[in-house]
């Protein structure tokens, strides 16, 4: 070494030994001062060998207390946060139960701040700006104790500023929970998990094996939670034709549903106007096994009628070839229903019907009636009785 670099660094270990190192003694008199902003810029000053009990006691009061600060002055600044995750990954707090608690509860509000600000910023800058939250909230889950109820905060914070991360993550910890059974009973754990089912049945790589996907991403416990929002799908005008797909394969596979309970949703399936593939052939062919079996159209058509919306949507476009497929497939198996519809329809028109609130619109019906009516004109396709067609025929004079 030349004399120049032994002058310097002479220089420089004299000016580390010109800065005293804080003893425990020190540390105390902060610590007793609550003056954490010092204590915690000189607590490492203590050599490992001596970081006894004292000093990691005094550790996390003065932690919690900048932490408390932090709160209560609403300072919710990056360099605030960098801090405490600074303070929070250290091997003398990583365990603290108290400390990961604060942490975890200041991070929520920090987070929340974070995204609140991109949403505030002019679009151009928000792409940059979502990805620092991103990051920070993905760090902060890999280096913490995953608490369920904060994942799912998280998860919530994300899904409301459209983040383009992934929230499964935060979701999954809750349904693999010792409570998951609670956790599973919330709307938006239920929408998450059916979601990541849907999502991964269109993995290239997927088998067709349901009953496999399950098990390996739904606990049990968790599953059968979801059982009844499943079974709603099914029955619902609101779901399309996918979600009710999705729906019958996932309680199929937990076999889950009796004989009589298929069949009645194959016919709710395909009056929704149902996806192509396998699931609207095996519907179809259920459809068409209705039609020598009278007593099993009868009961089917009174859960249809208790039900507080008439499934219809296939009579939006009756002439479309599909639609007009699946019509005639009732007009030949179950002819029951299209009259019952027809009726109810008719009733609904003059509004004389205590079953008018079961139906949604008149556009429907309109639809549904006037194509039948010329259909039954051409001889092309008899869907409705000859006293519905002339009970329209008379609203439309």
């Amino acid at each position: 070494m030349n004399i120049l670099g032994l002058m310097l660094l002479t220089h420089s270990l004299a000016s580390a030994q010109s800065t005293p190192l804080y003893t425990l003694k020190d540390l105390a008199v902060l610590e007793q001062e609550k003056n954490f902003e010092e204590f915690l810029s000189h607590v490492n000053d203590i050599r490992p060998s001596e970081r006894q009990k004292l000093w990691k006691d005094m550790y996390q009061a003065m932690a919690l207390e900048m932490i408390d600060y932090k709160l209560r002055t609403k300072d919710f600044s990056m360099k605030s946060y960098k801090k405490i995750e600074e303070i929070g990954r250290s091997s003398a707090l990583v365990n603290d139960e108290f400390y990961q608690l604060k942490r975890s509860i200041y991070a929520k509000t920090f987070f929340t701040e974070c995204y609140m600000q991109v949403s505030e910023k002019k679009e151009a800058d928000r792409a940059p700006a979502m990805k620092i939250c991103d990051n920070e909230m993905s760090a902060f889950w890999f280096f913490s104790k995953k608490d369920p109820d904060i994942g799912l905060e998280f998860a919530k914070i994300l899904e409301r500023h459209h983040s383009p991360m992934k929230t499964w993550p935060y979701y999954q910890r809750a349904i693999n929970d010792s409570i998951a059974n609670l956790y599973c009973e919330k709307p938006n754990v239920q929408r998450a998990v059916i979601n990541k089912l849907t999502e991964e049945s269109f993995d290239a790589d997927f088998d067709n094996n349901y009953k496999t996907l399950i098990n390996r991403i739904v606990p049990e416990k968790c599953f059968v939670k979801l059982i009844p929002t499943l079974r709603l799908a099914l029955q619902s005008t609101v779901t399309n034709g996918m979600e009710k797909e999705m729906a019958m394969n996932f309680l199929s596979a937990k076999g889950v549903l009796s004989k009589e309970e298929e069949d009645f949703y194959a016919v709710l399936y395909m009056l929704d106007g149902p996806v192509v593939g396998d699931k609207m052939n095996l519907a179809w062919k259920k459809i068409e096994a209705l039609s020598g079996q009278y007593t099993k159209r009868i009961k089917i058509l009174a859960q249809i009628r208790s039900m507080p919306l008439i499934p219809d949507k296939i009579f939006k476009d009756p002439k479309l070839p599909r639609h007009k497929a699946i019509i005639n497939l009732f007009a030949q198996n179950f002819p029951e229903y299209l009259n019952f519809y027809g009726e109810s329809c008719v009733k609904y028109l003059e509004n004389k019907s205590s079953v008018s609130g079961n139906l949604a619109s008149s556009f429907q019906c309109h639809e549904f009636l006037k194509t039948a009516s010329e259909f039954k004109k051409t001889k092309e396709a008899d869907w409705v009785s000859d006293s519905v067609t002339r009970e329209y025929s008379s609203l439309r004079k």
